[in-house]
């Protein structure tokens, strides 16, 4: 049976995190499931940090508690690396974000594609009660959770394009182990601030670079949490040029080898 391994992010996000582990434990049907929660320096206190093993328990759970800042991106860095079974399904949740009850089906039944290394999909927004500062959020999204064209996977234009992979986010976990880390870090060598998610997104595309290795799954999933601590609220600054940092200045990758990529699907099937 595949495993399926949940690694959530967050920084402060204590009172986002019971429905968000909970939302973990309450996934339909039955699979094999584990989670690995990266604090990025939230300085809880011993009775707060209590509260979060406790519920991280339910869900098979791992704390990691950062003792410096790595940002959404640094503490994948730290997460990912630490699963063991290169096979296995990595899903990434934001500590401030929560599943529906049927996204792990979904995404399961996704992967019965046996080409199939990495999907994306649709999301829903939960924007209590924040609306006033809400309009100016939505400006920059309009490709977000939406399929790549033809062209753009022909020519493989992903950066040019735009972003377009929102959550739900899985992927093969030997994936991970093609993508250079210092694409992960500024110029100044600290970590991205923000945008993150496209240090990691465009390579494994371009490693890809075939439409029938990625599924878009149009069917919500899981739940953006719009609130007053998102990044976009407190450092836009920082969005706006890690992401061109990222689109622009940073240099593309070569598609994987086809034989390579065929043997991991093939060991991917033989594991389950």
């Amino acid at each position: 049976m595949i495993n399926f391994i949940f690694v959530i992010t967050g920084r402060k996000a204590l009172p986002f995190a019971k429905m968000c582990i909970q939302s973990i434990q309450a996934q339909l049907g039955a699979f094999n499931t584990s989670t690995i929660y990266v604090d990025d320096t939230s300085d809880y206190s011993p009775e707060e940090t209590e509260v979060l093993l406790k519920l991280l328990q339910k869900v098979n759970g791992t704390l990691i508690k950062l003792k410096e800042r790595h940002y959404q991106i640094g503490s994948l860095s730290k997460g990912i690396p630490l699963i063991q079974d290169k096979n296995s399904i990595v899903c990434l949740l934001d500590g401030d974000d929560y599943l529906l009850p049927h996204a792990l089906q979904t995404v399961a039944e996704a992967y019965k594609n046996l080409d199939i290394v990495m999907t994306y999909g649709n999301v829903l927004l939960d924007f209590r009660p924040y609306q006033d500062h809400m309009p100016g959020y939505f400006f920059d999204k309009k490709t977000v959770n939406t399929e790549y064209s033809f062209d753009v996977w022909k020519n493989r234009t992903f950066r040019e394009d735009g972003f377009r992979c929102f959550h739900l986010r899985t992927f093969r976990r030997w994936l991970w182990d093609y993508i250079d880390p210092s694409g992960f870090r500024r110029p100044s060598v600290e970590f991205i601030h923000a945008s993150g998610d496209s240090a990691f997104i465009y390579p494994m595309l371009e490693l890809l670079a075939d439409s029938k290795h990625v599924a878009f799954i149009d069917t919500p999933l899981y739940v953006y949490r719009l609130h007053a601590g998102n990044i976009h609220n407190h450092d836009k600054k920082s969005q706006i040029d890690d992401l061109d940092l990222l689109r622009f200045k940073m240099k593309k990758y070569k598609p994987l080898d086809r034989e390579i990529l065929q043997r991991h699907i093939l060991e991917a099937s033989c594991a389950g």
